[in-house]
């Protein structure tokens, strides 16, 4: 009988770990476990620092009217990736997928003011890709759920420890 897809999902998270433990780091790091929805500050010798239950992207597709010929998959990307830069009281640029969620018009000009929201990702960010960040929530009930667009949310609390704490440049391992 073959393996299930939570069987590879599971060697893999063992295999990471095993990789991330034995392996010399020369500086702390970042790891995200989207199964068990925490993210995770070691040291260099691999001690636990800070852990926090984390709300990461929900899997699924979503298909924009076909007017539009476009679809989205909202899940947190597995690999390893690094911080690439902090930012307190971050500003969030509605993409045109969440206008479509909402069943709203979607601005024709990127200037336009309904695209810009501030507080709704919490008072830091932390980015680790282009779009995705490690990011607050208004939310903190949600937290321990696989239900956001890609990106990483923790408590306000956490948030301030990993904006504290983390440095740009450091790892980010996510599976």
């Amino acid at each position: 009988m073959g393996a299930t897809a939570s069987d590879t999902l599971r060697h893999e998270h063992h295999r990471l770990l095993a990789q991330l433990t034995h392996a010399p780091m020369s500086t702390p790091y970042l790891v995200i476990d989207t199964r068990d929805n925490l993210v995770q500050l070691r040291d260099r010798d691999h001690t636990l620092l800070h852990s926090a239950v984390a709300a990461t992207g929900a899997a699924r597709r979503f298909e924009g009217p076909k007017t539009w010929k476009q679809s989205w998959q909202f899940s947190t990307p597995a690999g390893q990736f690094h911080i690439q830069r902090k930012v307190a009281d971050p500003l969030w640029v509605k993409p045109e997928w969440a206008f479509l969620e909402a069943d709203e018009e979607v601005p024709i000009f990127a200037e336009d003011p309904r695209r810009f929201q501030r507080g709704v990702l919490g008072r830091y960010a932390l980015y680790f890709a282009k779009d995705l960040m490690i990011h607050g929530t208004l939310y903190e009930v949600n937290l321990g759920k696989s239900i956001t667009h890609g990106c990483v949310r923790v408590g306000a609390d956490d948030l301030q420890y990993f904006y504290e704490h983390v440095d740009v440049g450091w790892p980010v391992y996510i599976y």
